[in-house]
């Protein structure tokens, strides 16, 4: 009878004993060797950026990657990216949407960091045009085809296209300097600071402003990857991103980052780059969800402008060419969660 009694209250005071807590040691996750190749030159591009940052502080190990950075030369980035030779890259939200409605090039963004259109147009600061009314009986330069956002601006100035005088004249801005056009289509990140310093300030006309739809660069990345390890994915933007939050916490720490990396580059025209880029990546979406967040009716519009001005040559589903699925399970009321 003691010896129930005494197995009783063993009993009893294991019942109420607490339970072992969970280990917080994660499980170890296998590294994964991944490719990034940037769209263009080594230059502070924000998503460049964020990659430099996070690999110069150890994101990409943190998250069990390591990190082979790349630049594209000419364009080679989209095809390795297709085939899988290179797993993450850069491009437009209306460039993907137009390699996918093309080519069914199996491509997708996956997280929004430009906000605005890359495209501006520039007129000297002294030119009397004024209006897009003013283009008329003018000289409008275009890099290499007529682009969707110009021909909208048009239609918003209510300009007689008949009265402009196109002329197509590549990727040298100085053709606005020595008066061969009188407007010329800029990359605003970059080349009204290019021609400030040659002794030609400007004034935009900036399509997003002017009430055009549009979208900069995105992290984008192939369907295999998608579909087949979502995980690196999810983990290569958590560490991009976080990157990308450090630079914008210290812009002067990030270029110093970039100029290991673009080399014999300018750093106060690096720095004006960057200023530049985290403006346009910040608006009401960004601040309520997150820097690269994404606005599928964005993509809509986007893609129904594209189409309206031949940018496009047939339609796309947008839910082919971009998922918030990362974005949004890496964010918590607009802060990016770190583990």
């Amino acid at each position: 009878m003691r010896g129930f009694a005494f197995l009783a209250a063993v009993l009893l005071v294991a019942c109420n004993a607490p339970a072992a807590a969970p280990s917080l040691t994660p499980t170890p996750v296998p590294t994964e060797n991944v490719t990034f190749m940037a769209g263009f030159k080594p230059q502070a591009d924000l998503p460049f950026v964020a990659v430099y940052v996070a690999q110069e502080k150890g994101y990409f190990r943190d998250q069990s990657l390591e990190v082979e950075i790349q630049h594209a030369t000419s364009g080679e980035h989209i095809q390795l990216l297709a085939t899988n030779r290179v797993q993450f890259s850069t491009g437009s939200a209306g460039d993907v949407m137009k390699r996918v409605a093309s080519a069914g090039v199996p491509i997708v963004s996956i997280a929004q960091i430009g906000q605005r259109d890359e495209q501006s147009f520039a007129v000297r600061a002294d030119s009397p045009i004024r209006t897009l009314k003013d283009w008329e009986g003018r000289l409008v330069g275009y890099k290499s085809t007529v682009s969707a956002d110009y021909l909208a601006l048009l239609q918003l100035g209510g300009v007689d296209r008949s009265k402009v005088r196109e002329v197509a004249v590549g990727f040298d801005p100085r053709v606005l300097v020595d008066g061969r056009v009188d407007v010329y289509p800029v990359f605003t990140a970059n080349e009204p600071d290019t021609l400030s310093r040659i002794g030609v300030p400007v004034r935009l006309f900036d399509p997003t402003t002017l009430g055009v739809p549009g979208l900069g660069l995105s992290f984008i990345t192939n369907k295999q990857t998608i579909d087949a390890k979502p995980d690196v994915a999810l983990r290569f933007l958590r560490a991009a991103l976080r990157g990308l939050a450090d630079a914008i916490a210290d812009r002067d720490a990030a270029i110093d980052v970039v100029m290991k990396y673009a080399t014999g580059e300018d750093r106060a025209h690096q720095r004006y780059m960057l200023d530049t880029e985290i403006d346009a990546a910040q608006n009401d979406l960004t601040r309520a969800n997150g820097i690269g967040a994404m606005d599928r009716s964005r993509y809509v519009a986007l893609r129904d402008f594209l189409l309206q001005y031949g940018g496009l040559a047939r339609t796309v589903d947008v839910d082919a060419v971009f998922t918030d699925r990362f974005v949004k399970e890496l964010y918590k009321d607009g802060r990016l969660v770190w583990r």
